[in-house]
């Protein structure tokens, strides 16, 4: 560690630098171009949002991460999240627990700035060291064979690339996106700026479409020029199409797959989205699901965070005006939710008293509970660790006057979400 000095970015000059490095260790992929691309244009970023170890000897970056500021919506309230990304470690200073002090760093930052979660997309089975726990959906497999659509789209939906012009539509289309999904992206127009200017020179450099019907009904998609598979990629669509804009999409995009020679037409979309139904009609397969791993920092200030949204869940179901106390159980430690007249008014540590409702739930399965990925009884069919303690433990009649499932159920139902990129 004394052949190392710790330290963030200074934009005016490490860009280069970044680039270079993370270049040669994702060889042949270019995430030095977008690591580059992140630190001079993205929005948020700063030198700060960069978290490097540099060899004393040759002046050079031996390891580097970097926390990519998002802002998602959970359906009324706004969550800062901080993404860990663009995470490598040149050959020659493996093992020397760099990352290990970097990532240490990296959630010192977190707790600081106040971050309600920590995601990343990472490689699959190595960050859970590290306590991630997939939690979200992220990156679908919905192939389309092109002889499943039509040759000719619809003569009345016409195409046109998305310019600057149309950001103030595209940002009204991710307030459409955000009332049909539990969980998704915040994006500015400073964010489609970026994706529209600087993102485009890096690999997540995407074609954006508008295209219209005869009736003026307006719609676009995101098109990826690269990521996974051989197909070609649509990962953004409107949610708010018809389909006769759905099917004059999918013709458009058999075209530009037969152009191109891409064998079949990927939708990396969630299975419930309207052109996902519309393909999986028509023939599409669905294959497999990658998902975001996420860490809550600190479970209580992210409850208390979440406070309005978890109110109108009670308010809308079986317990409006709820008065009395849940006990989240994390078995190493819990923590006792208050409720008052349908509003909770504290969160404090558990203690050893009986309370009235009693729900037991690794830590590691939380947050694919309360995010609405899976129910606790999807969760419970792999991890007995998740029940409700007093009617696991009492007798059946004692079920009768025991709230806790139904609370569960109403204040952490399954829903969808989704997160569109912002880069």
């Amino acid at each position: 560690m004394n052949r190392y000095t710790f330290k963030g970015a200074d934009l005016r000059k490490d860009g280069p630098r970044l680039r270079r490095f993370f270049n040669q260790i994702f060889d042949p992929e270019k995430v030095g171009d977008f690591a580059e691309s992140l630190a001079l244009h993205f929005p948020r970023m700063e030198g700060r949002s960069w978290f490097l170890a540099e060899e004393d000897s040759s002046g050079e970056i031996a390891a580097g991460c970097a926390l990519i500021p998002w802002k998602w919506r959970m359906e009324n309230v706004v969550l800062d999240v901080a993404e860990l990304g663009i995470v490598g470690t040149g050959e020659a200073h493996r093992n020397q627990g760099l990352m290990r002090r970097l990532h240490a760093e990296f959630m010192e930052a977190v707790r600081e700035k106040g971050f309600h979660l920590v995601v990343i997309q990472g490689i699959p089975g190595f960050y859970d060291k590290l306590g991630f726990r997939y939690a979200l959906p992220l990156c679908a497999h919905i192939d389309l064979p092109l002889h499943a659509v039509a040759k000719e789209e619809p003569g009345n939906v016409t195409f046109r690339p998305a310019g600057i012009g149309d950001i103030p539509f595209l940002v009204e289309e991710d307030e459409a996106f955000a009332r049909a999904n539990v969980v998704s992206a915040v994006r500015g127009a400073e964010h489609w700026t970026y994706l529209l200017t600087d993102g485009q020179k890096t690999e997540y450099g995407s074609e954006f479409l508008i295209f219209e019907d005869a009736g003026g009904r307006k719609g676009y998609a995101r098109l990826p020029r690269f990521g996974f598979g051989s197909g070609l990629i649509v990962s953004e669509v409107s949610e708010g199409i018809s389909w006769e804009m759905g099917a004059a999409l999918l013709g458009y995009c058999r075209r530009l797959a037969e152009k191109r020679r891409k064998p079949y037409i990927r939708l990396d979309l969630h299975p419930d989205a309207p052109l996902s139904r519309i393909a999986l009609a028509s023939g599409a397969v669905l294959g497999g699901m990658y998902a975001f791993q996420v860490l809550i920092p600190d479970h209580r200030m992210f409850l208390l965070h979440l406070a309005p949204v978890l109110e109108k869940r009670l308010e809308r179901g079986l317990f409006s005006g709820y008065s009395g106390a849940l006990r989240l159980d994390f078995f190493d430690e819990s923590l006792d939710l208050i409720w008052c007249g349908g509003r909770l008014t504290e969160i404090r540590p558990g203690d050893e008293k009986p309370c009235a409702a009693h729900f037991c739930v690794h830590r590691e399965l939380f947050p694919s509970l309360c995010l609405g990925h899976r129910s606790w009884r999807e969760l419970q069919q792999t991890r007995p660790d998740i029940f409700p303690a007093l009617s696991d433990t009492g007798s059946r009649v004692g079920r009768v006057s025991d709230p806790t499932e139904s609370l569960i159920d109403e204040l952490f139902p399954p829903r969808r979400s989704w997160i569109y990129e912002q880069y």
